[in-house]
């Protein structure tokens, strides 16, 4: 790949300069950005300013982050309200002293994070409000995801996970998706580049098990184009992760907020606003074995003054690849050692040839011919990748300026380019079942039996391993006013954004053949008979491997390139305001529009969508576009406060409505309610409906061919005769059938109810601690998809869809269409648990421990009306036959944290129950063992002002094998969700000037 060999030289070039620069640092370069939290004494120079500023000052000057809503400091931000601070002060002096004058105070989140809060009344008397807390919490912030209201308090009713900057570092990912991959919450197939066979070098999240395009995924609360590939879900890869300030993670259906999309939940990703001074950052990492070398270099600026500020984010990601072949579990297909079965293929680099009167054969060395055996198959993980090389280029600006007390500019922008290349296994050829069948003529040159010959199934080895190049180009921009409006009567603050986002994507798929020269190969010898004569090179496909010759191969190789872009174009302005004081509290409200255009093209470049090509894809043009016009309202009602057994009663509701142009209308609600029995305790529920629109690939798509893989009902013996569509025995050594997908313009949207309960304990007696328990239930309908084998089992069980399924004279399918159609209902229960406790102590440091974990009690899915309802929680369905990936019923992450001064030592589990998976055609149910891993971080700031932060660290530290599953095709294990990386150490040298 490009910048390789360029980038390990730097690398280390960089790592030494890096430690030569900190010793001059030391010298002359601005004082760092140190942890030194609220106790540690530090010299200050901090003029009279307005409050807010002098909060984000001493924020900076201290390494703490502090928290608080706009519109809680807008009283105390008119004249400079936080008088001049000069002297050795700690921040909590600095914070008590520019708070006693006001009605504010402040609640350590964490030993880096400080909220503001209103002053709670005095605690001896009971009946006094209790201060704000934060409902669930991974590390740091307050989310206002799931809301639009500008909070004076610190919780909603619906759950979220926040997930910060150094939760990131801590991890040692360098991907947004390998991270989200282990956040409780997220289950079943969600991609990365550790997704090789079937990937697209894309990476995506799915929140509950469901797909993808469940979860809307924002930036800084604003939609982001999809990705290029025609994809209805946004590509994690191309938001830089360096410049990520943190994320937030609504688990709850949020359609009545943020429209379509929020079923299962929502990430919004919120990138950095400010930064001083300049942040360099170099990050290497490897595999124990001494591969998978994976190397970061981030770049981050920022300048902030008075009225404004400005940063820039530059980063540059490079990870080499694995091959299957590089790892004991994944570099045999055939898995019965290991306790599974064979899934090698039956194309085989020794042709397998079915001759006219029946038997099977293979040829040998000299020239002769013996009977094929079931062991005469091809291992193809011999040649496939199981993590794809990869590299990513990002560059974000983003700034704001004040243009007067109450109206404020602000702009961002984000550029990123990503490439990714998949080994595929050299190009099979199945004569028999290719999009047009390939008959090997009597009189063909090489045809040593005199009969047309119509099954041999060939790996062609003569080739290289098939390539595929995934390369995606993304820009976003992002321009807004936001200001407020006073009247006697009412306090509004409002925001207008203009937004644009457009994906470009190309895809390369190498070394394939081209059909139509196939065909005239194999024909008779009238017809082919020399490049220098007619054009036409014959093929011999009856010799071993390496009968085929350079120019047989020079004349049938082709390769198939694919372009495609996703485009988002639109204006919101939004709201909200306090329209009353009640007794109860304040009665808030907030609303918007919301008006966009969504354009997404895919498109066949060197061939056409009639060409046809043997190994890779056929793809027709996919082309639609679409308007949003868009409008919600939400309300905050306090109904009940400070009475017999009840502290305190909200109720939240949202409405919004929607039209498509391209299928109407759709309406959707929100109620929530918040109910506190006593200070300590919160208890809360929310009852939603959702929505997803049909994305325009399922709309618009044109013939996209390719072999998926399936299991036919008919190639088991107890099923023929018995079965409706099984009257004859089909060919039990097939696992991969011509399928061609399309589009369908009369789908519905697909519809969903969410429910959720829970509970927030954050008892006073008790500081430091927080529990909390949510329960969640999601009812879901009109599910929108493309199934081969729904169909196929619908035909075999049912004898339905006869015009969508194929088969010849001997049983064998042909070919299998699978449009896009609304069908399936699915059912998700479970609990969210979470447990965080902080401990300070001036003399041994701040430790904090935590435990996020969720329980998916049942994935209740239901493919038909004719099939059975089957429960899939617990289990695992692997996603190259269209399961839903591993779906564990428990999935958990604890950990603790010591920050010592300039020390911090990370250690953390990651947890995943064990599975039960379906093996095809063998054991009818097998067990796939839990899996547990353990990370180590120690990071070290080093002394004399330097500005040099030292970190190591280790991944799957004890090296934990991936779970072996029999029934995965992909490297014998789930690769949406384990990691085969097995331990990975890395080093990180941070500069700060």
């Amino acid at each position: 790949m490009k910048f390789r060999h360029f980038l390990h030289s730097v690398t280390r070039g960089l790592a030494l300069c890096l430690s030569s620069l900190s010793a001059a640092s030391a010298l002359e370069a601005a004082p760092r950005e140190r942890q030194l939290f609220l106790d540690h004494p530090q010299s200050l120079a901090l003029p009279s300013q307005s409050l807010s500023n002098a909060l984000i000052e001493l924020g900076k000057a201290s390494g703490i982050s502090i928290i608080f809503p706009s519109q809680l400091l807008s009283p105390y931000n008119l004249h400079n309200q936080a008088q001049a601070i000069e002297g050795e002060l700690t921040a909590r002096e600095t914070l008590e002293i520019w708070l006693a004058e006001t009605e504010l105070s402040y609640r350590e989140i964490s030993p880096r994070v400080i909220a503001i809060i209103p002053r709670p009344a005095e605690p001896a008397d009971d009946d006094q409000p209790a201060p704000p807390s934060i409902e669930e919490l991974t590390v740091l912030g307050v989310s206002v995801t799931g809301s639009r209201l500008s909070r004076t308090d610190l919780q909603g009713t619906s759950p979220v996970d926040i997930i910060s900057a150094p939760d990131l570092s801590r991890s040692g990912h360098q991907s947004l998706g390998e991270f989200l991959k282990f956040v409780p919450s997220v289950s079943g197939n969600s991609t990365s580049t550790a997704v090789s066979n079937g990937g697209d070098g894309t990476a995506t999240v799915t929140l509950r098990g469901l797909p993808a395009n469940n979860t809307l995924v924002l930036i800084n609360g604003q939609r982001v184009a999809f990705d290029g590939m025609a994809g209805d879900s946004v590509d994690l890869n191309s938001i830089p992760t360096s410049a990520i300030d943190r994320i937030e993670i609504l688990k709850d259906g949020a359609s009545a907020i943020y429209g379509s999309d929020a079923i299962a939940g929502v990430i919004n990703i919120i990138m950095k606003q400010e930064f001083d001074g300049l942040q360099v950052e170099q990050y290497v990492g490897e595999s124990s074995r001494g591969d998978l070398q994976t190397a970061t270099t981030n770049l981050l600026w920022g300048l902030t003054g008075e009225r404004g500020s400005l940063i820039a984010s530059a980063s540059y990601y490079s990870q080499d690849g694995l091959y299957s072949r590089q790892r004991a579990l994944s570099d045999n297909a055939d898995g019965r050692a290991l306790g599974g079965i064979d899934n090698r293929t039956s194309a085989t680099p020794d042709s397998r040839i079915t001759l006219p009167d029946g038997p099977v054969v293979t040829p040998l060395a000299d020239g002769s011919y013996r009977p094929a055996t079931d062991e005469d198959l091809y291992n193809y993980r011999s040649q496939t990748s199981a993590i794809s090389p990869s590299e990513r280029l990002a560059v974000y600006l983003a700034g704001h300026y004040q243009l007067n007390d109450k109206l404020r500019a602000h702009a961002d922008v984000t550029y990123s380019s990503t490439e990714a290349t998949i080994s595929l296994a050299s190009v099979p050829i199945y004569t028999a079942f290719e999009d047009v069948p390939l008959i090997v003529s009597s009189d063909n040159i090489y045809n040593p039996f005199g009969e047309d010959i119509l099954d041999i199934r060939r790996r062609l080895i003569e080739l290289p391993s098939r390539e595929q190049e995934n390369r995606s180009d993304n820009l976003r921009l992002n321009l807004g006013l936001s200001g407020q409006t006073n009247t006697r009567e009412l306090s509004l603050n409002w925001q207008g954004n203009l937004y644009w986002s457009r994906s470009n994507a190309r895809e390369s798929l190498n070394h394939l053949l081209d059909g139509q020269r196939v065909q005239r190969a194999l024909g008779g010898a009238d017809q082919c008979r020399g490049i220098s004569i007619d054009g036409c090179e014959p093929l011999n496909l009856f010799g071993p491997a390496g009968s085929i010759d350079a120019d047989q191969l020079a004349y049938i190789e082709t390769s198939a390139i694919t372009e495609g872009y996703s485009q988002l174009f639109g204006t919101n302005l939004s709201f909200d305001t306090t329209l009353l004081e009640l007794d109860s509290g304040p009665l808030m409200m907030a609303g918007g529009i919301d008006l966009r255009r969504e354009r997404s093209s895919l498109v066949p470049q060197n061939f056409s969508p009639d060409q046809f090509i043997i190994g890779g894809v056929s793809t027709g043009e996919t082309r639609g576009q679409r308007s949003v016009r868009e409008a919600y309202l939400e309300l905050q009602i306090p109904l009940l406060y400070q009475r017999p057994g009840i502290y305190s009663l909200d109720l939240e509701a949202a409405l919004r409505h929607s039209y498509y142009s391209d299928f109407g209308h759709n309406t959707t609600p929100k109620l929530g309610l918040r109910y506190r029995p006593s200070m300590d305790l919160l208890l809360r529920s929310t009852f939603s409906r959702g929505f997803r629109a049909p994305s325009l690939d399922e709309l618009h798509k044109g013939g996209y061919q390719t072999h998926a893989f399936l299991e036919d009902p008919c190639s088991q013996p107890a099923n023929i005769g018995v079965l409706p569509g099984c009257q004859q025995p089909s060919d039990a050594t097939r696992n991969q059938f011509l399928t061609e997908f399309r589009g369908d313009s009369d789908l519905k949207p697909e519809e969903s109810r969410s429910y959720t309960l829970g509970l927030v304990w954050t008892p006073l007696a008790i500081p430091g601690l927080l529990v909390s328990a949510d329960y969640f239930h999601i009812e879901q309908e009109n599910v929108v998809d493309a199934s081969p084998q729904t169909i196929l089992n619908e035909n075999a069980y049912f004898g339905n869809f006869d015009e969508l399924v194929q088969r010849d004279a001997q049983g064998n399918i042909t070919r299998l269409y699978a449009p896009f159609i609304n069908i399936g209902e699915r059912q998700i229960t479970g609990v969210d648990l979470a447990l965080r406790y902080q401990w300070n102590s001036p003399r041994y440091g701040s430790f904090t421990s935590s435990l996020n974990a969720s329980h998916l009690s049942s994935f209740i899915n239901k493919v038909t009306d004719n099939s059975a309802a089957i429960d899939m929680a617990g289990r695992f369905s692997d996603a190259a036959t269209e399961g839903y990936g591993s779906l564990p019923q428990w999935k958990a992450n604890t950990g603790l944290v010591w920050q010592y001064q300039d020390l911090e030592v990370s250690y953390s589990l990651n947890y995943i129950s064990s599975l039960k998976e379906h093996i095809p055609m063998g054991v009818e149910q097998r067990n796939i063992d839990a899996w547990l891993t353990h990370d180590l971080q120690l990071s070290y700031y080093l002394p004399l002002q330097s500005g040099l932060q030292v970190t190591i660290g280790a991944d799957n530290l004890f090296d934990k094998a991936p779970p072996f599953a029999a029934s995965a095709f992909n490297d014998n294990f789930d690769g949406h969700t384990y990691d085969i990386r097995r331990r990975f150490w890395y080093l990180k040298l941070s500069q700060r000037f």
